[in-house]
């Protein structure tokens, strides 16, 4: 009994070994197909939504006779079994050295499951091991909207770029706005560019250097969700011309300290001369004085006297000027005491004054008095 089944087994296993060896498309022993080995994306790589479409690259496989025409299927699916494939891409052509091939857009915040074969004409290999990738949570940021200035607006040599804060969805990280200004409408080259901080409500930007005196510019800004990696449509873009130089801004340029860092007023240059004849007043030269009544010492401009001569300088009436900053976040206590009396804004320690109680043809002459 034993001898018997021996016989029987000995031809049993040359049979089966010599139809593994003989398999082939030409009658002559077919090709040994390895599995092609997954290289990116590593397996649990996290991937942002905004950085598809994904590209699948293998390492091609290893054919011990390869006739001509190797090709590979892809295969993604929602679980690791492989029962649910979201997407197979087949027939894709072997590359040098590696196969890769782009996705279709999948949805967003899942896991997948990848794995891949080689077929060599009509012999087909094995799926290699399968790997896994997250696509992240889908963020969307709208566009900002330009505040100021808007097209056709005059403004100083460092004008304030604003916008309002975009909304978002999603799991939006912090919000970055870049902004570029440049001297023509394709930008480029740019003038001027950075990059800041999302503000309160709205987010702006101020040039660090003057802009070139009577130049027609254009700005835009865009709004950047770096750690998703999304990035919004520029704003619609704007102009404005620069004007010349503004008085008070000069010298609150020499103080260090900025004119306007938030809200810009309107209007434009002017409407006043910064009067500096000693016998009517002291002054607007950077200067210590003396109050005697509080046996103070001061100096002379200060910011506030500066944001107020502007304001006149541009065509405020002195009651709208101190309005106009009350409320748009330049407090000020300062006091109009009107002609014929006076002329004069009462400050802490010094009158702005118009020269001779009056103003010529639209035109003031403003000096400073002390208390």
């Amino acid at each position: 009994m034993n001898q018997r089944t021996c016989r029987l087994l000995v031809p049993l296993a040359a049979l089966v070994a010599a139809v593994a060896c003989t398999k082939s498309n030409s009658g002559g022993p077919s090709a040994s197909i390895g599995a092609p080995r997954p290289v990116t994306p590593a397996n649990g790589a996290a991937i942002k939504n905004a950085d598809q479409p994904v590209t699948l690259v293998v390492q091609n496989a290893a054919i011990s006779t390869p006739v001509a025409g190797t090709a590979y299927t892809f295969e993604v699916a929602s679980d690791a079994a492989f029962s649910t494939k979201i997407q197979t891409k087949t027939g894709v052509a072997e590359g040098s050295g590696q196969t890769t091939v782009k996705l279709d857009t999948l949805p967003a915040a899942r896991d997948y499951y990848w794995h891949v074969l080689a077929t060599n004409g009509s012999t087909t290999g094995t799926f290699g091991t399968s790997y896994m990738f997250t696509i992240g949570p889908a963020v969307t940021i709208s566009t900002p909207v330009p505040i100021s200035p808007l097209t056709g607006q005059a403004t100083d040599l460092r004008p304030a770029l604003r916008v309002t804060n975009v909304t978002r969805t999603g799991p939006a990280g912090a919000i970055t706005y870049r902004f570029e200004i440049a001297s023509n409408s394709a930008f480029s080259p740019l003038v001027a560019t950075a990059t800041v901080a999302e503000g309160i409500n709205e987010t702006g930007f101020i040039p660090t250097t003057d802009l070139a005196v009577n130049t027609t510019f254009f700005w835009r800004a865009t709004a950047i969700d770096a750690a998703s990696g999304v990035t919004s449509t520029s704003s619609a873009v704007q102009s404005f011309t620069t004007n010349r130089p503004s008085q008070a801004a000069v010298v609150a340029a020499q103080l260090g300290v900025p004119l306007w860092p938030g809200i810009q007023p309107p209007g434009s240059l002017g409407h006043a001369t910064m009067g500096n004849d000693a016998a009517l007043g002291v002054g607007w030269a950077i200067q210590t004085l003396h109050y005697a009544p509080g046996n103070v010492n001061f100096q002379s401009p200060d910011i506030e006297m500066l944001r107020l001569f502007d304001l006149f300088d541009r065509g405020f009436h002195p009651d709208d000027a101190v309005a106009w900053m009350n409320s748009n976040g330049y407090p000020t206590n300062a006091l109009w005491y009107p002609p014929p009396e006076k002329a004069v804004m009462g400050l802490k320690y010094v009158y702005i004054a118009a020269r001779g109680k009056v103003f010529v043809n639209g035109i003031w002459d403003i000096v400073l008095r002390v208390e």
